[in-house]
């Protein structure tokens, strides 16, 4: 016997903690088969293919479950273990529907069939089994081949947190279900696609499986729908995206994808893909040659510079596109144009977020990582829906709460997470920062702070218990809809847990208050000790794949590329030693700043790449009122938005499977993206568009690839990407900063200090938002996403998602729907101020009453004609998530 360690088929194995025989065995290359196992997942232990021998033991025990011990002596392939293992796969076999056997051929157990020769009748074949269901658009499950192993039941608790599988009735009769029973698209599935990548026998498998195509190649890249950066492989033939599967090993996702990322890549080859650039002629859009859109392209923006000067041109840079397209086209604009008119969709998002952390801690980016959720004891999600909007996220909050951690969810809607939490504060839209406040006021009050950490690590303690003595929590409940004995349940809550992950998403930022409330929410991480901690942290959720990359490139009117001041000397100098000219002194113009300046005249070029601000931004009429008065707007994009319908010259866009590049992640992480398919027809990559026009226009632009790209961007901005190459992002890239090639990245921000030197508390009075008690207009519209849409829909409208959610409603209480008489699906008009719509109704109890809530995903709802033009002072954000609407039945 060996004392130290045991043997597995001779081998020497040590003993770790926790290891089951089969991890053990698995680590010393020894091949235990298995059926119903699937790594990652707990022990199913029901079809003993993994039986193996112990020395002493009376029976064969089950590797998979079975802990190794001290002293053990397993053997894993006797001639007895291997007939054991024949039998139950014949019986599984004979159990399953007669004729399937041909159908297993590939799969897990069609190889376990093969390799020990258990072969079904050939009598039998041709029977008929229970019909498939195929009535999902993207999964498909066939009864005739399912061996209830129930691995699809553990992945989707396990994985999604969803609990759509179960089995009914026992024995030979035991069968899969969905829910009740009922067929696959009636289902609460998600179609993440965790239950397929671990079925052993194709029962549940892709529907896009079935085309019968075998792909050509495989390459991995980066999802280009929300910001939290999943890595995913791409199998393609003959320049079309065939199917897309998660990376198993990728830290951020790890081979888990939402609908979105797996499925709903029809886009790329849509029909209505922009191929050849566009230009106007008498009111119409015509095709032209690239080398005549270029032309004009330079010819327009440098007449209207020389007649107008530079501060009559402005750009939006996309955050759908890559870092370096973003970089090279903020830098045309602050070289070859001259000025700051720089700013990208950050503005309209997390603007609020990036101005307040900068000012509280001393950089404007999440300081956890998404591996903190994992750790988390404690999680308040505020003003974020991360299941639909972040779904790989979401169902990691949900697996951490199921294992034990505490859940607080701030949030006017009850959304889904608001099930699991301990406490779903529902608070009305805007009053953010009075609950925050007054959560404040009680950890203090109860002496629920960490006095260390803050003593050590935080300024301001002394003036902000004076603000908070004077706070009210009967006002604050007035003013929030929150009772005060919620409120202090939450605090003591917040301050019994330890260290606090606060995750947060628009519904703290697009108010007029918004950086206000990520302030005060700062606060709350402050006195909980929270910042600068393992599974802890202020992790605010990023919207679009790569808006976080898009702001660090320096598309922001009064930042350089790392959120460098355009005032410093040095910065300057090192600046312009790389471009050959520095940039101008002058802070630049906002987003709405710049609309409103085009609507006066004072702006007479704007290029907008890769942003349908027509749908996006707030208040539509003014938009168009604004692009209507242009003198030349370019537009950059991959379809004909509304806003390319104004546009003087489109140019065709790469997407995110047809380019190179980087993107970076809610977390700071740059990973590289990769070009699976080509773009269609004359469709060019953002980034050589761009240097192209670049050195049309005298800027310096020698670059042969992206990655010289990112080596400029490393020498403009050392301190956080000089550690940065593409050598170095192979795999699960770099977290900024990153300031060395040796450094290893940064997954926690201010550990052991803040940026800034000590952390702020600030002391923030509560406002009213100017659409709280408009007379005459009663209920409180908020706008944001679902699962299964993107953003204005420009992509996910293109593929089969359409059928999972067809169209737009208008969420309304059954109290509020009653007292309008409005029937379930009834046509009403909305209204606002700044203008009306007309949706169905759906009644709800996931909105409180005076509540209703509108997605801005269908460009037929025109979501955006009703909010207004009120920005965050500050920050500039508009304010989405409150407006004053009134209601009548169409």
């Amino acid at each position: 016997m060996n004392a130290t360690g045991a043997v597995i088929d001779g081998h020497a194995v040590e003993v770790r903690n926790g290891e089951t025989i089969l991890d053990a065995a698995r680590r010393a290359g020894v091949d235990i088969p298995t059926l119903c196992y699937t790594h990652g997942l707990r022990p199913e232990g029901g079809c003993r293919v993994c039986l193996v021998e112990i020395a002493g033991a009376g029976r064969p025990a089950a590797a998979c479950h079975t802990p190794i011990q001290l002293g053990m002596e397993i053997r894993t392939a006797t001639p007895q273990i291997e007939a054991l293992r024949h039998d139950i796969l014949a019986l599984q076999l004979a159990a399953g529907e007669p004729g399937a056997v041909h159908r297993y051929a590939g799969t897990e157990l069609g190889n376990l069939l093969a390799r020990y020769q258990v072969a079904g009748s050939p009598a039998e074949a041709g029977r008929d089994g229970p019909s498939v269901d195929a009535t999902h658009p993207y999964l498909r499950f066939d009864p005739s081949i399912c061996i209830t192993c129930r691995r699809c039941l553990h992945a989707c608790e396990e994985i999604q947190g969803q609990f759509v599988y179960g089995i009914a009735d026992r024995g030979a009769g035991a069968r899969l279900i969905f829910g009740h029973d009922e067929r696959f698209a009636d289902s609460a599935c998600t179609a993440c696609g965790a239950c397929v990548d671990r079925c052993p026998t194709g029962a549940v498998t892709d529907a896009d499986r079935f085309d019968g195509m075998a792909a050509e190649s495989r390459t991995r890249s980066v999802c280009g729908y929300c910001g939290v950066g999943c890595r995913i492989e791409v199998e393609a033939k003959a320049g079309r995206v065939l199917r897309i599967r998660g990376v198993e090993t990728a830290v951020v996702n790890r081979g888990h994808l939402c609908a979105k990322g797996r499925y709903a890549h029809a886009w790329h080859h849509s029909r209505d893909r922009l191929t050849r650039p566009l230009v106007r002629e008498n009111g119409e859009l015509k095709p032209i040659a690239w080398d005549e859109a270029m032309a004009l392209l330079v010819d327009r923006l440098r007449a209207i510079r020389d007649q107008h000067g530079p501060n009559a041109l402005g750009v939006f840079t996309s955050s759908r596109s890559t870092n370096e397209a973003a970089y090279l086209l903020q830098k045309l604009f602050r070289t070859a144009i001259g000025t700051n008119n720089v700013d990208c969709c950050a503005r309209v998002c997390h603007s609020s977020t990036a101005l307040a952390l900068q000012t509280v801690t001393g950089t404007g980016a999440a300081t956890a990582s998404y591996a903190d959720i994992d750790s988390a004891g404690c999680v308040v999600v505020a003003g974020a829906n991360p299941t639909e909007a972040h779904p790989v996220l979401g169902a990691r909050i949900k697996q951490v709460v199921l294992r034990g951690a505490r859940l607080v969810v701030i949030d006017p809607r009850r959304i889904e997470l608001a099930d699991y939490a301990d406490l779903h504060l529902q608070l009305l839209p805007g009053s953010n920062v009075a609950l925050f406040n007054a959560l404040a006021k009680v950890l203090i009050e109860e002496d629920l702070i960490q006095h260390g950490y803050l003593e050590e690590r935080v300024e301001g303690l002394e003036e902000f218990r004076r603000f908070v003595d004077g706070v009210s929590l009967d006002e604050s409940a007035r003013a929030t809809g929150v009772s005060v004995a919620r409120i202090r349940e939450a605090a003591r809550l917040l301050g019994g847990s330890g260290r606090v992950l606060f995750v947060h998403g628009l519904g703290l930022t697009e108010l007029t208050q918004g950086t206000a409330s990520v302030m005060a929410l700062s606060n709350l991480g402050m006195l909980t000790g929270s910042i600068g901690w393992p599974g802890a942290g202020m992790l605010p959720l990023r919207g679009q794949n790569n808006v976080q990359g898009n702001a660090d490139m320096g598309s922001m009117p009064n930042l350089l590329t790392g959120y460098q001041p355009l005032d410093d000397p040095e910065v300057r100098a090192r600046v312009e030693r790389q471009w050959g000219v520095a940039p101008p002194r002058e802070r630049g113009l906002t987003i709405p700043e710049m609309i409103d300046a085009a609507r006066r005249g004072d702006i007479r070029a704007l290029w907008i790449q890769g942003e349908d601000v027509v749908q996006s931004d707030p208040y539509e009429r003014h938009v168009i009122e604004a692009l209507a008065a242009l003198d030349f707007l370019v537009v950059q994009e991959m379809f004909l938005s509304e806003t390319a319908r104004y546009a003087h010259l489109v140019l065709p866009a790469a997407g995110a499977l047809e380019q190179e590049g980087t993107f970076t992640n809610g977390e700071r992480r740059i990973q590289l993206v990769r070009p699976a398919v080509p773009p269609p027809g004359d469709a060019r990559p953002d980034w050589r568009v761009i240097r192209d026009a670049a050195a049309a226009m005298g800027a310096s632009a020698r670059y042969e690839s992206p990655a010289d790209v990112m080596d400029e961007i490393a020498e403009v901005a050392p301190q956080l990407f000089g550690g940065v190459s593409y050598r170095r992002l192979e795999g699960d890239g770099l977290q900024w900063p990153c300031p060395s090639p040796e450094h290893p990245g940064t997954a926690t921000l201010h550990a052991g200090k803040f940026l800034r030197g000590k952390g702020r508390l600030v002391a923030i009075p509560y406002r009213p938002s100017p659409e709280h008690g408009v007379e005459g207009f009663p209920y409180t519209l908020v706008t944001g996403r679902v699962l299964e849409h993107y953003n204005v829909g420009t992509m996910t409208r293109r593929t089969p998602n359409r059928r999972l959610v067809p169209a737009d409603v208008l969420e309304i209480h059954p109290e509020d729907a009653l007292r309008e008489g409005i029937d379930e699906g009834a046509e009403v008009i909305v209204e606002s101020r700044w203008g009306c719509v007309r949706t169905a109704a759906r009644r709800s109890r996931r909105v409180a009453p005076g509540t209703l809530f509108l997605s801005f995903h269908f460009p037929e709802s025109h979501t955006n004609r009703l909010t207004g033009p009120h920005v965050d002072p500050d920050s500039k954000c508009p304010q989405y998530k409150a407006t004053a609407v009134r209601l009548q039945v169409a």
